[in-house]
């Protein structure tokens, strides 16, 4: 009866704050699939939307998902010419995270 929700949770938020928590996972997922299928078709449209589409899904299904950003982050060590491409990117915001 006293038990903590740990498998609603992570990081040992309980109550309200944990389910939020859930629900904002989930939305952001629900997003992510939602861009990447949304992706697909867009790619062979002359006019590149698919590619940018495609990256922001992946990006924010990264961010939400354990599973889905250790995959990318393994595939981005298999092709390293890809992760030479963006890693500016992401040395920016870990810039403005150290400078803040």
């Amino acid at each position: 009866m006293n038990d903590t929700p740990n498998r609603w949770a992570r990081n040992g938020m309980n109550g309200v704050t944990g389910m939020v928590m859930v629900v904002l996972r989930a939305i952001s997922v629900a997003l992510a699939l939602f861009l990447l299928a949304l992706s697909v078709p867009l790619f062979f449209l002359p006019i590149p939307l698919g590619l940018p589409l495609a990256v922001i899904g992946l990006l924010l299904l990264a961010m939400t998902s354990k599973r889905a950003h250790t995959y990318i982050t393994n595939w981005l060590k298999r092709h390293p010419g890809v992760w030479d491409k963006v890693k500016h990117i992401f040395d920016r915001f870990h810039r403005d995270d150290r400078s803040g």
